[in-house]
């Protein structure tokens, strides 16, 4: 008997476009719990467009994002964090007098009890395994 895990986070037909420019047409895609998944590309190609979709930053023209078989597309970016989507940026924007618990400290202060009751979860989380 075949039991294939639902994926965790699944892209559907996602397009979006700028003033005509399509920088997404109808991607899909999908990525299992602890699998590794690179998005590669030229510049232009519509990389950082499919991760803004993703994490609330845009919202698309078609298509839809799925977390954990819950829809996430057109949430504000706060909720869809809160839901567990992450990201970094190529350019960290962190206070250089600061250590990096101090950064991870004002983000989360920064991002209200919420972002503090979401660390304190996967603190806990990763202290039982």
């Amino acid at each position: 008997m075949n039991h294939q895990a639902a994926p965790l986070l699944r892209i559907e037909h996602l397009s979006k476009a700028f003033d005509g420019i399509q920088a997404l047409n109808d991607v899909s895609f999908s990525v299992g719990a602890g699998e590794l998944v690179a998005l590669i590309g030229p510049n232009g190609a519509g990389k950082t467009t499919c991760f803004n979709v993703v994490n609330g930053q845009l919202e698309p023209d078609a298509g839809s994002v799925w977390l954990a078989g819950e829809r996430i597309d057109g949430l504000p970016p706060q909720r869809v964090a809160m839901a567990g989507v992450g990201r970094t940026f190529q350019t960290a924007a962190t206070f250089a007098s600061m250590t990096a618990r101090e950064n991870v400290q004002l983000a989360l202060l920064a991002g209200g009890g919420e972002y503090i009751a979401l660390a304190r979860r996967l603190a806990t989380a990763r202290r039982s395994e």
